[in-house]
């Protein structure tokens, strides 16, 4: 009997430093560059994907965890553009706080059960940008978005990062590390 309790508390210690080591806990980095416009570091067993979101520049994921990141870049002069062609220019003025305004009133018609956290001003490498959190339910899973809106010389970034809820914990440095890493080059 006293063999049999020791190895299951061996058991048990091997299965908790599994599951530890198979956490979000932010794992040996990678830098990835886009088409010379920008660069983003994120976790070494992120793989690149193409059918996440059709506009993002950046897409990539590790399924087995279902985290994920997508960078969408988009020109100032075409949203300064759509914001005229629309008559929106009076509403959402053309710089970051029209477009995080803009994306704002988006999200929150899209999230049928969303709650989104006020959007904060920070800097992420020198540029103004905007962060938030979204909690969501989709397809019937609670997801957790950390989400950043960046102004570059000339162009817009949204930078999304999410995770099933319950591995908000778990993921919320490395959503931090993609974010805070962000350069435009």
């Amino acid at each position: 009997m006293y063999k049999l309790k020791n190895v299951n508390k061996l058991t048990f210690i091997l299965i908790s430093v599994v599951l530890l080591f198979s956490s979000c806990s932010i794992t040996k980095p990678k830098v990835i560059k886009v088409k010379e416009k920008y660069s983003i570091t994120i976790p070494y067993n992120f793989t690149q994907s193409n059918n996440i979101n059709s506009e993002a520049s950046l897409q990539y994921t590790d399924a087995r965890k279902d985290f994920f990141v997508i960078v969408i870049d988009e020109s100032q002069e075409e949203f300064k553009k759509a914001l005229v062609d629309n008559n929106l220019i009076e509403q959402y003025p053309n710089n970051l706080e029209g477009y995080a305004g803009l994306l704002l009133l988006s999200m929150k018609q899209n999230f049928k059960y969303g709650k989104i956290s006020e959007m904060k001003d920070i800097k992420i490498n020198n540029m103004n940008a905007k962060i938030a959190e979204v909690n969501e339910k989709v397809s019937g899973f609670d997801i957790y978005y950390n989400i950043a809106l960046v102004k570059g010389k000339k162009t817009f970034y949204q930078i999304l990062t999410w995770t099933r809820s319950k591995r908000k914990i778990e993921c919320k440095k490395e959503m931090d590390m993609m974010i805070n890493s962000f350069k435009e080059l």
